[in-house]
C-alpha cells in the first residue's frame, strides 16, 4: 500500500511538472507567433526597441532550439511512461501506448500545426487532477457548459447509431424469415415450460378476479336458465299440477337444483383458480402451446413473432429518438 501511494505521489508530481512545462512551452509558442507578426514587430521597434532587440536576438532567432529543448523533455517522459506501461502490462500489447497517447507523440513533432496538440495533454490531465482532489472544476460555469454540450453531442451520436442499428435489424427481419424462425426455435421453444406456467397462473388469476366480480350476475343467470329448464320439464310440470302440494314441491325442487348446480360450478371455479390444483389449466395451456409450435401453425407463429419484434423495435426506436437533453433544466447563466 505504501509503495502504491509513493508511486501515485511520484506520478502526480511528474504530471504537475509536465503541466508547468507544457504551459510554459505553449506560452512561448503564442508569444513567438505574435512576435512574428509585422504589426507587432513595428510597434515594438517604435515603443520598446530594447525589448525587441533582446527577444529577436535571444529567443526568436533560436526559437527552434528552445522548442527542441522542451520536445526532448517530452520525448524522454513519453519513453519512460511507455516503459512503465510495458512493465506493468497496462495494455494488451506493448506497442499500444503510442496509439492511446497519440496526441503526446504527435505533439512532440516540431511542426506548427502539430505543436497545438500539446494542449490536449493539459486537457487529459484535468480528470486525473480532479480525481486527486487538487482541483475541482465541476462547479465552474465553463465546466458545466462543457459537460452540458459534451452530453448533448454524445447523446445525439449514440442515438443516431442506435437508431441505424435498429433500422438495420428491422430490414433484416422484414426481408428474411430466418430470424423469426430462430426466435421461435431458440428463444420461445426453450422457454416453453416457463411460458406455460406463466400463462397458467395468469389465467387462474384472471378467472378468479372475473368470477368474483360477476358471481352475483352469474347466479342470477343460472337461476333464470334453471327456471326455464324446469318449466319445460314434463315431470316437474306434472308434479306442479298436483292439487294442493304440487306447486310448493316443484318450487322446492327448482331451488334445490339451482343451489346444487351453483355449488358445483362455484367449487369447480374455486378449484381451477387454486394454484394447488392447476394441472387442468396447465394441460390445456401445454396442448395449446404444442399446437402453436406445430408445423400447421408455424407460418402464423413466424408472422406473429416478426410482428411483435418489429413493433417492439419501433417502440425502442421512438424511445431512443427522444432528445432528453431538451428535458433537462436550462444551463444557468453566469452571474455578471
Amino acid at each position: 500500500m505504501a509503495d502504491r501511494s509513493a508511486r501515485e505521489t511520484l506520478g502526480l508530481t511528474v504530471d504537475l511538472a509536465m503541466m508547468v512545462l507544457i504551459v510554459a512551452n505553449l506560452a512561448l509558442l503564442i508569444v513567438d507567433w505574435g512576435f512574428a507578426s509585422p504589426v507587432v514587430q513595428t510597434q515594438m521597434q517604435n515603443y520598446a526597441p530594447v525589448l525587441y532587440t533582446w527577444y529577436d536576438q535571444t529567443i526568436h532567432q533560436h526559437f527552434l532550439l528552445y522548442d527542441l529543448a522542451f520536445v526532448s523533455i517530452f520525448v524522454v517522459e513519453i519513453l519512460v511512461r511507455w516503459g512503465l506501461a510495458i512493465y506493468r502490462q497496462r495494455y494488451h500489447r506493448w506497442f499500444f501506448y503510442p496509439f492511446v497517447h497519440w496526441y503526446d507523440v504527435l505533439g512532440c513533432i516540431p511542426v506548427g500545426s502539430l505543436r497545438s496538440l500539446r494542449l490536449l495533454r493539459l486537457v487529459a490531465m484535468i480528470p486525473k487532477l480532479q480525481r486527486t482532489g487538487l482541483v475541482d472544476l465541476r462547479e465552474t460555469y465553463f465546466y458545466k457548459t462543457f459537460e452540458k454540450y459534451r452530453d448533448i453531442v454524445l447523446e445525439e451520436i449514440s442515438d443516431r447509431v442506435t437508431v441505424r442499428i435498429i433500422e438495420g435489424l428491422q430490414t433484416e427481419i422484414r426481408s428474411s424469415q430466418a430470424v423469426t424462425r430462430r426466435i421461435g426455435r431458440e428463444v420461445i421453444a426453450p422457454q416453453r415450460e416457463a411460458l406455460i406456467e406463466a400463462v397458467t397462473h395468469r389465467l387462474q388469476e384472471a378467472t378468479a378476479v372475473a368470477y368474483e366480480q360477476q358471481q352475483e350476475d352469474f347466479h342470477e343467470y343460472l337461476d333464470s336458465v334453471i327456471e326455464d329448464a324446469v318449466d319445460r320439464n314434463r315431470e316437474i310440470s306434472t308434479i306442479a299440477a298436483l292439487p294442493g302440494v304440487g306447486r310448493p314441491v316443484a318450487t322446492l325442487l327448482e331451488n334445490a337444483i339451482s343451489d346444487i348446480v351453483f355449488s358445483v360450478v362455484n367449487q369447480m371455479v374455486t378449484d381451477v383458480c387454486s394454484f394447488d390444483n392447476d394441472q387442468a389449466i396447465t394441460q390445456v395451456t401445454s396442448v395449446s402451446a404444442d399446437a402453436l409450435m406445430s408445423p400447421k401453425y408455424d407460418q402464423r407463429l413466424n408472422q406473429l413473432a416478426r410482428s411483435v419484434v418489429l413493433q417492439s423495435l419501433d417502440v425502442i426506436k421512438d424511445h431512443v429518438e427522444i432528445q432528453r437533453w431538451k428535458e433537462s433544466a436550462p444551463l444557468a447563466t453566469s452571474s455578471e
